[in-house]
């Protein structure tokens, strides 16, 4: 049976709660949150909802469903990118206050609008990417001495 959005090898490796992890997923993007709405525990929820996330075909399901929206609202990141430099211009206008300094319009509204513009670049993280030479993963040598006790 196939789906709208063409998940159908996705849904059948899913569990009833992963689905409704899933669409839960979509109203926030909190995992932890998500985990919950779909019934898993409050105490597991912040370590469940993350591993889910890691799951291939929960992310894929995932991924069908965003793309599915965006499809069905016809909504594009260029709109919303778009929208989003109309907010900051508008937000960094000048305007005169009461006694004659010109101010900016939202300096809050910019600073929001500047700090969503540089995460879509990628210019902030929230996490750091460690590597090694030529990029490559970081290899750890482990030495481990095992010492005998002596009888008593």
């Amino acid at each position: 049976m196939s789906t709208s959005d063409g998940s159908q090898s996705i849904t059948r490796s899913l569990t009833a709660m992963q689905e409704i992890f899933c669409q839960e997923y979509l109203v926030d993007l909190n995992a932890s949150q998500a985990a919950m709405r779909a019934g898993y525990s409050a105490k597991t929820a912040s370590r469940i909802g993350p591993e889910l996330l890691g799951k291939t075909w929960v992310a894929a399901r995932i991924q069908a469903l965003m793309n599915a929206r965006s499809k069905r609202i016809e909504r594009k990141a260029d709109d919303v990118l778009s929208d989003l430099q109309r907010v900051k211009t508008d937000a960094m206008k000048q305007v005169i206050d009461k006694d004659g300094k010109s101010l900016m319009a939202n300096h809050a509204g910019a600073l929001k609008a500047l700090e969503l513009e540089g995460r879509h670049l990628k210019m902030f993280t929230d996490k750091m990417e460690v590597t090694g030479a030529n990029g490559d993963a970081i290899k750890h040598t482990v030495e481990i001495t095992y010492v005998t006790a002596k009888p008593r």
